[in-house]
């Protein structure tokens, strides 16, 4: 026994001896291998038995997998603020006007004095067809008047001041030209009243202000007949006629002026 186990100590340490010399010479072959192959082994740790060292070394890099290389983050674009929309157009107006020829500017000036001399005329011939259509409006009623009033309706009307008001006349021909006469005289002093404080012409307003007054005049002197009329005095009807008589030539002349200054 003693021998087996010498013999089997001796074959121990040779073949430890072997393997040693034989795993420098084993591993320097496959690095030179590895290495002209552009593979990189890593080294044995030193130290230890040689088996279980290399299957416990090994095993690490063989199951450890590999970190992708990280790629480099793309360098971010500075971030471009819009114009505004506005600033292209205003550059275009620009270049536009700047493009415009002296006899351009010329042109739009005469085309703009144009415009505004015709909406100045125009305004004025409607001022002026309104000044006509009341002035020849205020004339048509007095005219009226003038060839509606005569002695008789005078007469009647001094009748009727005789009597109490629930007893007059109200139905009669008379009675309705009496009731036309006093609404005509009041509507042609109001188409003249109109006139004087509106946009005619001075002239027309000096003539509208004398016949109004002519018609007022014309009136209260008619008024006035007709009441002499009534009390049946003599004197007083004289002077009441004459006062008509020559508030009728005033207002003659004054229909005359007013014509005249209204182009009627």
């Amino acid at each position: 026994m003693t021998r087996r186990a010498a013999v089997v100590v001796g074959l121990a340490a040779a073949s430890s001896l072997l393997l040693t010399a034989c795993d420098g010479e084993l591993v320097d072959t496959i690095e030179s291998g590895l290495a002209s192959e552009g593979i990189t082994v890593p080294a044995l740790p030193e130290g230890g038995d040689g088996g279980g060292d290399e299957g416990q070394a090994a095993a690490p890099a063989e199951t450890q997998p590999a970190e992708p290389p990280q790629e480099p983050e793309p360098p971010q674009e500075p971030v471009e603020t819009e114009q505004a929309p506005a600033e292209t157009p205003a550059t275009d107006d620009t270049a536009a006007t700047s493009n415009v020829p002296w006899w351009g500017w010329v042109l739009i000036i005469l085309a703009a004095l144009i415009l505004i001399w015709l909406v100045i005329g125009s305004a004025r011939r409607r001022r002026g067809s309104d000044t006509s259509a009341l002035a020849a409006q205020a004339d048509g009623q007095l005219a009226w008047v003038r060839s509606n009033v005569d002695d008789p309706l005078v007469r009647w009307r001094a009748d009727q001041l005789r009597l109490p008001a629930e007893q007059r006349d109200t139905d009669s021909e008379l009675a309705r030209r009496w009731e036309l006469v006093d609404q005509r005289v009041t509507a042609a002093t109001t188409d003249l009243l109109t006139l004087e404080s509106g946009k005619a012409s001075d002239s027309v307003r000096q003539a509208a202000t004398l016949l109004r007054q002519a018609a007022e005049g014309f009136r209260a002197s008619l008024d006035g007949l007709a009441g002499a009329l009534s009390t049946g005095d003599q004197a007083r009807i004289a002077t009441a006629s004459q006062g008509l008589t020559a508030d009728t030539t005033v207002l003659d002349q004054a229909r005359q002026r007013f014509r005249q200054a209204a182009r009627l």
